[in-house]
């Protein structure tokens, strides 16, 4: 049997997604050929594990007497548990797969961390995680490929804070209104808003950077559709989920429209055959360019006969299993093929020879202090 490490939680926004995504995983991975351990971290960056993070009402009234505080070390592969009189060895971790949403997890983070700790990870990997969550990055990459994206300004706090009027003439001369300002690293609609005056850019701008210094202000479609696709890989194989269209009850698709109400989705998505073959290529493309691995959604936005890629999610929210698994009961398999996966690419990448010894510390002579 395999033990899985399941992050989730984590020092973000999205902590409380995070919670979600990474409690169903653990429940529908426990099968024979598995033993997933889950590993939360909370809001202060403490790493904990233990039966009792299977629950999700747990998390109402969490109690520290009913959880192990936990630590990875570097080139270990086990995980321990942090005694008074030192650490006690849990168990080999066999593999890791991230459910972390946002900073401190989904932007690379963990990537670098476990491939440090020398464990092998069902998931995208540390370039791959980075430029996907700074949304900055993401346009710079999607134009180098070819991919169209919509046009943006970026801002950063400093300069904002220097002259905030200057800022936002910034702004005005290289886009029109409507706008939406974005912080450039967060995720689940959080900071992110519609602007359609110059009186409110300010605050919108005061308001994003709150959570990033980093801002990006892209030109808000107003008539526009959302859909979302995914895609995982199984050895040579790429499998691209059919298309999903979100509900929009605004100009936008809101935190509470994606977490606290029970909005309607369209899927699979009413597209023509050459939009639906547009969005799937880009999809593939981009996956494949950015060498991912584990399972990616990315969403555009569909306006004027135009396609946009807006984001790439390295870390889905549930890990998007709904976009390919009919039932519930399937998603045991479907995250086998991920995790094994995983593997595969790791025992691939240890292949290679990281060590070159050249004999130039030899040829030193005596250090003078």
């Amino acid at each position: 049997m395999k033990n899985v490490l399941i992050f989730f939680g984590g020092v973000s926004c999205e902590h409380d997604v995070s919670v979600i995504t990474g409690v169903l995983t653990l429940n529908a991975l426990k099968c024979e050929k598995y033993n997933p351990i889950p590993i939360y971290i909370d809001e202060n960056g403490r790493w904990f594990s233990g039966d009792a993070l299977r629950d999700i009402s747990f998390y109402k009234n969490f109690d520290l007497k009913k959880v192990k505080s936990v630590v990875l070390l570097p080139k270990d592969r086990c995980i321990y548990e942090k005694k008074k009189n030192g650490l006690k060895k849990i168990a080999e971790v066999s593999v890791a797969l991230n459910c972390l949403h946002g900073l401190n997890g989904e932007d690379g983070s963990l990537a670098g961390f476990l491939t440090l700790c020398d464990i092998p990870f069902a998931s995208p990997h540390i370039f791959a995680s980075s430029v996907s969550m700074d949304k900055y990055y993401t346009k710079l990459l999607l134009s180098g490929l070819g991919v169209n994206s919509l046009p943006y300004v970026r801002v950063c706090r400093e300069n904002f804070y220097k002259n905030k009027r200057i800022a936002c003439q910034f702004v005005e001369k290289r886009s029109t209104y409507p706008v939406i300002v974005k912080p450039a690293n967060l995720g689940s609609s959080i900071g992110i808003k519609v602007v359609k005056s110059g009186e409110e850019l300010m605050s919108a701008l005061e308001n994003a950077f709150k959570y990033d210094g980093k801002v990006i202000v892209e030109k808000a479609l107003e008539k526009f559709r959302e859909i979302n696709c995914a895609c995982y890989k199984s050895g040579d194989k790429y499998i691209v989920s059919e298309c999903e269209e979100p509900t929009l009850n605004g100009d936008m698709l809101t935190f509470d429209d994606k977490y606290l109400s029970a909005g309607t989705k369209r899927f699979p998505a009413d597209l023509d055959k050459a939009t639906e073959t547009i969005i799937k290529d880009t999809v593939k493309k981009v996956y494949r360019k950015l060498d991912f691995n584990g399972v990616v959604r990315m969403d555009f936005l569909l306006s004027d006969g135009e396609v946009y890629l807006n984001e790439i999610n390295s870390v889905p929210g549930s890990l998007a299993y709904y976009l390919f698994c009919d039932g519930t009961d399937k998603i045991s398999q479907f995250l086998s093929t991920i995790i094994e996966d995983g593997i595969d690419e790791y025992l691939r990448y240890k292949s290679n020879e990281f060590v070159y010894r050249g004999g130039v510390l030899n040829g030193l002579g005596k250090l003078k202090r």
